[in-house]
């Protein structure tokens, strides 16, 4: 009997055979940490350290996102105040710069205390990069990637778990009052996204196609425009013999784009979607892109 398209492609999708040892993924900085991939928080250790007003979490999360480099006085004020500032901005500044020293030196001591330093024309936050869960989420996202290039696929998957893991919902969910740090937060939800599925298509090599579906469901369903995810989906559902549904995938994406957006999905989406219509063995590269 001839293999199928789908039993071609998942002898095609299982790729290399990776190291037998890897090393660890990174353990976390000890001490303080803050974080900012879901509501804003500071954790001691021991317990959280958060400030409670508004303007003071809106400033330590601006003073977090750009860590070790100097923000301006213009920028805080006009984060913190919008077009209008009242006269007295630039003295209420201070005295929240203020605050926030005060809260950091109440931390417990440790090698890297974070400290916020007047640097001409503002304030920087100095602290060690990997107290941040944002730095690290980048910094394993990096090693994730060097991990694919070397062929190291079982670490990389681990990594970008690793890397995943550390969201606790919408980044800056709770401090998103201002443009930058909204523009910070759409920025870093991209982030997020390209990290899912990137060890979400490590998983289909890995593991196989079965074990991502729900997951990818529940992606395809917060971002339901989203070509990539949604085709994802489609790849997974048929090659785990759900042909039906990862049609049914599409035609939801198509209705979805034609009602929201007023066009057809890409060229390669549909593609793909002929490609898994005529279960074609010759669509087999156009298949793996989506998995690759």
């Amino acid at each position: 009997m001839e293999p199928s398209a789908m039993d071609a492609l998942s002898a095609t999708a299982s790729g290399p055979t990776p190291p037998a040892a890897s090393p660890a993924v990174p353990e976390p900085v000890s001490g303080t940490r803050f974080a900012v991939l879901g509501p804003l928080e500071i954790h001691d250790g021991t317990r959280i350290r958060t400030p409670r007003a508004h303007k003071l979490r809106v400033l330590l999360a601006l003073l977090l996102v750009r860590g070790n480099t100097v923000v301006s006085t213009d920028t805080l004020i006009s984060e913190l105040w919008g077009d209008r500032p009242p006269r007295t901005a630039l003295k209420a500044l201070r005295v929240y710069v203020s605050q926030l020293r005060r809260i950091l030196a109440a931390l417990p001591a440790q090698e890297h205390r974070p400290v916020i330093v007047t640097r001409a024309p503002g304030y920087r936050l100095e602290l060690d990069g990997e107290s941040l869960d944002l730095i690290r989420f980048e910094r394993l996202c990096e090693l994730g990637r060097m991990a694919c290039d070397a062929g190291d696929l079982e670490r990389a998957l681990r990594l970008y778990s690793a890397a995943t893991d550390l969201w606790r919902g919408p980044a800056l969910v709770d401090v998103r009052s201002s443009p930058v740090l909204e523009g910070v937060a759409l920025s870093l939800e991209e982030a997020r996204i390209s990290a899912l599925e990137r060890r979400i298509r490590l998983q289909m090599r890995l593991n196989g196609y079965a074990e991502v579906i729900g997951e990818l469901r529940a992606l395809a369903a917060e971002h339901p425009l989203h070509e990539r995810i949604q085709a994802q989906l489609m790849v997974a559902l048929c090659l785990a013999g759900r042909r039906a549904d990862a049609l049914a995938t599409f035609r939801a994406l198509r209705e979805a784009y034609v009602a929201d957006l007023g066009i057809e999905p890409s060229r390669e989406l549909q593609t793909l979607h002929q490609s898994i219509l005529a279960a074609d063995d010759r669509a087999l590269p156009s298949w793996e892109a989506w998995i690759g």
